[in-house]
Formats: structure tokens, C-alpha cells, sequence
């Protein structure tokens, strides 16, 4: 068995050990039952800003390859699902849309034009390193005219003689990034739809939601031959999120053409109200879209806190049914952007583009902890504990091997025993540490 360690002194540490037999052992057990097997993992990884994206246009040649085997290399933390946005979002350079022209009613005006400069490109590099990297686009606003409030910012919602005109803008957008070698297999209704928000925002309601993605965007996708994209609501906070899925996705005909719930971490936990949407829709995805430190909140914040908050959201929400993992800017520079309203955050790696230098947070390594080492395809399996003083999760994977992270927030070392059916293997985490144990 390998074992990989992390904390705030070391980084990815490799051991190994081994495995014996005993039957009678009872206590310091951390117990796998790989017979136990639960949601698929369609992947993990973070979204393709156009903040990152230019942020990586400033960075020389050297550091741009390394950024990209950081995270997309199978030397680094081989992410293999990434989120775009859909038009502009708060971490672009500015508010734009494909479509701005009111008359413009069979989009000739249609134009990449903001996308072709920095995201288009970032996101070919990318693919350059995993071929196989799956995206999800998301909208934060359509474009002004069609609004309520007439501008791209502070919410507003998206006038209803517009849905068709909107739905063939998304369709449009997703044939152009195919043209591009971008395939995007699933769409969000809109980020955050609950939210008015002083950057790009649109307000929908559940029942708005069900109307857009069921009269307009899916008959737009079957019409144009894109009924293979996998149509995802809510794309906002956990709180609510089974009260939106209940909402939105009752009914036949709501039912068949939506195919998951995507959801952020911004209001806490709630891992319960996740597993509620997992036994109420299994055959729905869920997708966490979106998660960050925000410096509003975190800015003061040692490493170790953010990296815990990852590692901890990251459990809990696979322990209760999530299938995919997006992490919010996979880069940005030193000042936690470019944001076009200043909303700064903190990213896994931050680039000072002035000294063409490469910052990495702990929260990249704990995060890796899931992603290196969990495949596309790998089955969760189910693992109890001994003690709430660890946090664990399990994973079979498709060649076989299985994958068990287990994370210790306390100031304290454990001792425990890995055990799967009658082999164990004695094991110590330390404290403030995260390990991942392949075998």
C-alpha cells in the first residue's frame, strides 16, 4: 500500500506499508466495505476563467508549461473536468456578451471576439495536456437588452419573450467552442440564481428555471443536434439546495430533461440537505461548481485553514452523493484577480505577474489528495470510523485499485487500523495532516 502525506511542514510525501491478517481486532478501526458501493465520479477540477486565463498570458513560456503540468499533468494534480463561463462573469476583464444588438434576432452578430483573446487559447492549452478534460459552461447574465434591469450587473431577470433568443445564444456559444476542439457536455441554468449580485447576475425563480430549461434551451439543443448536453439548475448555495431540485424538478417532463444540480459552498456545510437531492434523485448528477476563500472572509487566513475548509467540504459532500468537483479560478495573480468589480480571492496557485513567479497554496495538495489519485469512473465505497475526530472517504477505482483519504483537523496525533475485510494495516496521521492511501 502507498501512502501520501500532507500538511503545512511537507507536501506529498510517499510511504509505504503493508498489510496483515487478524480477525479479532476491534478497536482504531477505519473499516472499508468495497461491497458497499454508492455515486460514480465523472471528476475533478476548476474553472477556466478569463482571470486565469490572462493571468497566464503574462506569465513566460517556462512558467506556462509548468502551470499546466500543475494542474493538468499526471505528474500534478490531473484535473480532468473544468468549468467556463458563459459570457462574462466577475472574474473577467469586463462585462461582455456575444450578442448585443436588440434587432439581432438570428444572431449574424454572434462574436467570440472577448473569448478569442485570452480564454479561448488558455483552454486550448490545456486540452494540449489532457485531451480528455470535460467542460461545464455556466451563464452569469445574458446579455443586457434582454434583461429586466437592462444592464449585465445587479441581478435583474432575463425578460420571457428573450428565452428562446437566449437559449440559441448558449446553443450557439457551445457549436462555436466545438469549432475550437472545445466540447462542453453540460450547461447550469445560471450561476447563482438567487443571488443579486454588483457583478454579472440574473435572478430566475425554481419555476423560471424548469420553464427556460425545459420549453427553450433543451428543445433548442435537440433541435440543433446537442441532445447530448446534460442540462444542470440551481448552481448556487447548499442550504437550498434540496428545497430548488424538489422545486424545479418535479414532473415527468422536468424530470427528463434535467440531468443534475450543481451547487456552491458559500452558506456552510449542509451536507445533509445534499444527501436529501442524492436519495431523492439518484440518477440526477451532482456537481460542486464552485468554492473559493474569498480574501473578504479569508484574506488573513493561514494556509492551513483554507486547505482544511477544502479538504473537509470535499468529504462531506462525496460522503453524501457528490459525482464531480470544481474548484472556482485554478489561477490568478498576486492580488487575487483581475476582477472587474474587485472581488479578489485566493486560488491553489497564485501568479505574481510582475516577477513571473508561482506561488503554491496547501489547499493545491489537498485538494490533489482527491484528484491524483481518484479516476474517472471510480465507484465511492462506503467507510466507517472509529472516532469523529477523523474525517474519511472511499473510492474503488476502475482498474481496481482502491483509494481511502483520510483527514485529521485536530491538534492531536491518531493512531488507527485500515481495515478491508481481514487485512489491516496499521497507520498514524498527524496532526493538521491529510493523507491518501492507494492499494
Amino acid at each position: 500500500m502507498i501512502i501520501y502525506t500532507s500538511n503545512e511542514e511537507k507536501q506529498m510525501v510517499k510511504n509505504e506499508k503493508v498489510f496483515y491478517k487478524d480477525l479479532e481486532v476491534e478497536n482504531l478501526l477505519i473499516k472499508v466495505y468495497a461491497d458497499e458501493v454508492r455515486q460514480e465520479m465523472i471528476g475533478f477540477g476548476g474553472a477556466l476563467t478569463e482571470a486565469s486565463a490572462y493571468t497566464f498570458s503574462k506569465m513566460s513560456r517556462e512558467k506556462q508549461e509548468t502551470l499546466m503540468e500543475l494542474y493538468f499533468g499526471e505528474r500534478g494534480n490531473n484535473y480532468n473536468f473544468c468549468r467556463l463561463h458563459i459570457q462574462s462573469c466577475d472574474f473577467s476583464l469586463k462585462n461582455s456578451a456575444y450578442v448585443s444588438d436588440e434587432t439581432d434576432t438570428e444572431l449574424r452578430s454572434f462574436s467570440l471576439e472577448q473569448d478569442e483573446i485570452y480564454v479561448i487559447p488558455y483552454v486550448k492549452e490545456a486540452l494540449k495536456k489532457n485531451p480528455e478534460i470535460q467542460f461545464l459552461g455556466s451563464p452569469w447574465s445574458p446579455p443586457a437588452f434582454m434583461k429586466s434591469n437592462k444592464q449585465m450587473n445587479q441581478g435583474g431577470k432575463l425578460i420571457e419573450e428573450y428565452y428562446e433568443r437566449w437559449a440559441e445564444i448558449i446553443t450557439k456559444y457551445i457549436e462555436e467552442y466545438k469549432r475550437y476542439g472545445i466540447d462542453v457536455t453540460r450547461v447550469s441554468i445560471q450561476n447563482e440564481p438567487k443571488a443579486t449580485q454588483v457583478w454579472d447576475s440574473c435572478v430566475f425563480t425554481a419555476e423560471e428555471e424548469k420553464n427556460f430549461a425545459c420549453n427553450y434551451l433543451k428543445k433548442v439543443f435537440v433541435k440543433h443536434g446537442l441532445d447530448y448536453v446534460k442540462i444542470n439548475i440551481w448552481d448556487h448555495n447548499k442550504e437550498r439546495v434540496y428545497d430548488r431540485a424538489v422545486a424545479t424538478i418535479s414532473g415527468k417532463e422536468a424530470s427528463e430533461c434535467i440531468d443534475g444540480v450543481a451547487f456552491h459552498w458559500y452558506s456552510g456545510d449542509h451536507f445533509e440537505a445534499l444527501q436529501l437531492v442524492r436519495d431523492k434523485f439518484p440518477e440526477k448528477e451532482l456537481i460542486f461548481s464552485e468554492g473559493c476563500a474569498e480574501f473578504s472572509l479569508y484574506r488573513n487566513a493561514r494556509q492551513l485553514t483554507v486547505a482544511e475548509k477544502y479538504a473537509h467540504d470535499m468529504i462531506g459532500n462525496l460522503n453524501s452523493g457528490m459525482n464531480a468537483y470544481l474548484d472556482w479560478n485554478v489561477i490568478l495573480d498576486s492580488k487575487g484577480g483581475p476582477n472587474h468589480v474587485g472581488n479578489f480571492c485566493d486560488a491553489p496557485v497564485m501568479c505574481d505577474i510582475e516577477k513571473d513567479e508561482i506561488e503554491l497554496k496547501l489547499s493545491y495538495y489537498y485538494i490533489g489528495h482527491f484528484s491524483r489519485f481518484i479516476k474517472k469512473g471510480a465507484i465511492r465505497v462506503v467507510v466507517s470510523r472509529f472516532t469523529d475526530q477523523l474525517e474519511t472517504a472511499g473510492f474503488l477505482n476502475p482498474e481496481g485499485e482502491k483509494v481511502i483519504v483520510v483527514l485529521n483537523k485536530t491538534d492531536n496525533a491518531h493512531k488507527f487500523k485500515l481495515c478491508d475485510q481481514d487485512n489491516l494495516c496499521d497507520l498514524e496521521i498527524q496532526p493538521h495532516s491529510i493523507i491518501t492511501a492507494i492499494y
